[in-house]
């Protein structure tokens, strides 16, 4: 994979961020919750003693179900741990809020408002930081060990 691959990789991750959290908190909520199985302990008589009872079990299409969240829900929490760290190898000050305002999901012109700066300086910023996160992640094989999830998503 190109570094520019890499990059747009990287860009779609940030712009995904806030997304990725709700999803793991839905996912976690799905994954741990807790079904409690009624079952009736008296005796049925008439029609509804003869009728078939399903299993209590869960079947295999639910566990597969189980397994493409639980593969996607390893997989964000990766891509989100990996972006929170990324922010302790960025040294510049005005770096920093800029990545932190990337990953609010604030847009060019909300951010150079806020540095009070033009647009331009917060795109250069922002080519600085993905280059930044490009070689980290390149260096620490990191879409490689993702590869490894792809296919549940």
């Amino acid at each position: 994979m190109t570094d520019q691959m890499i990059a747009w990789e990287i860009e779609e991750w940030i712009r995904d961020y806030k997304f990725m959290l709700r999803e793991i908190k839905r996912l976690n909520r799905v994954l741990n919750k807790v079904d409690f199985i009624s079952t009736k302990l008296t005796a049925t008589y008439g029609d509804e003693a003869g009728m078939p009872r399903g299993s209590a079990g869960v079947s295999q299409a639910e566990l597969r179900q189980m397994d493409r969240r639980e593969r996607r829900l390893h997989k964000y929490e990766s891509i989100v741990h990996y972006l929170d760290n990324a922010m302790e190898h960025i040294e510049e000050e005005k770096h920093r809020i800029v990545y932190d305002c990337m990953m609010e999901g604030m847009s060019y012109t909300a951010i150079a408002n806020h540095l009070d700066c033009s647009r331009d300086t917060i795109r250069k910023i922002k080519t600085a930081i993905i280059g930044n996160i490009v070689n980290k992640v390149k260096e620490a094989n990191f879409l490689q060990y993702l590869n490894s999830f792809k296919s549940a998503v």
